[in-house]
């Protein structure tokens, strides 16, 4: 299982949230790039990515930034936030983005899904967030009233290859992840999954981890790590020797 530690970009900052909250967004690195450099340096394979101002706006304003990560380091990145068309999905292709992650779209422009799994097969996702079991939109400012659940389904349905779920009424709290959400989700996906909210100890990452034999294939750590919880190191040593069950 893959260990994809979290830059998300607020205003050029590198900052970490609580719930989806944007008034809880606290600066954890110098920047992003520093970010970007600490986590290569602890042996990164992969780094999640968010466009903050473009997940809430529908307009990416941190590309540069994306950018720069992928010309400096050989570390693959997996990058969303304001992707509401192809050609914005495109910008984030040729920002040297391996994996493009589409949130709101799913929901407000499928249309959209159907033609990036045809451009980018594998080297697309969709986020599905969810609050308390509704998938939330718009940088998480909005609730719908589609089901997590059933989005996952259709997605499945349409060809989607990975999805990665957030619990946003755990994502920066510390305090655990929500095991029997995801378990229900990746049912109804039955494809890959990536988990996101509420690590907060390698106990965490190991119960996820435990899970990949039904799909899990990733786990993403944000603030555990910028808070010293533990080291990426030790994490992805965590994800590697956690045994199924």
């Amino acid at each position: 299982m893959i260990v994809y530690p979290a830059i998300d970009i607020l205003d050029g900052r590198c900052v970490r949230m609580t719930r989806g909250d944007f008034a809880t967004a606290e600066d954890v690195a110098p920047d992003p790039l520093a970010a970007a450099k600490r986590l290569v340096g602890e042996g990164a394979e992969w780094i999640h990515v968010v466009d903050l101002n473009g997940a809430r706006t529908g307009k990416p304003d941190n590309l540069e930034h994306i950018r720069a990560i992928a010309s400096r380091f050989t570390v693959k990145i997996q990058a969303g936030g304001g992707i509401r068309d192809f050609d914005t999905a495109e910008r984030f292709a040729e920002a040297g983005v391996s994996r493009i992650v589409v949130g709101t779209a799913a929901i407000k422009e499928p249309e959209l899904i159907g033609r990036l799994v045809d451009r980018h097969a594998d080297g697309m996702a969709v986020a599905v967030d969810s609050r308390n079991g509704f998938v939330a939109a718009s940088g998480w400012t909005e609730t719908t009233e589609v089901r997590a659940s059933a989005l996952v389904h259709q997605l499945a349905v349409e060809g989607v290859p990975t999805i990665v779920f957030t619990n946003v009424s755990v994502d920066g709290t510390l305090q655990g992840v929500d095991l029997a959400s995801l378990e229900e989700v990746a049912r109804a996906f039955g494809g890959d999954v990536i988990y996101s909210g509420g690590v907060g100890s390698l106990d965490d990452v190991r119960a996820i981890a435990k899970l990949r034999h039904r799909g899990i294939r990733g786990v993403i750590v944000g603030r555990a790590l910028y808070r010293g919880r533990f080291t990426l190191a030790e994490a992805m040593e965590a994800a590697s020797e956690a045994q199924p069950v």
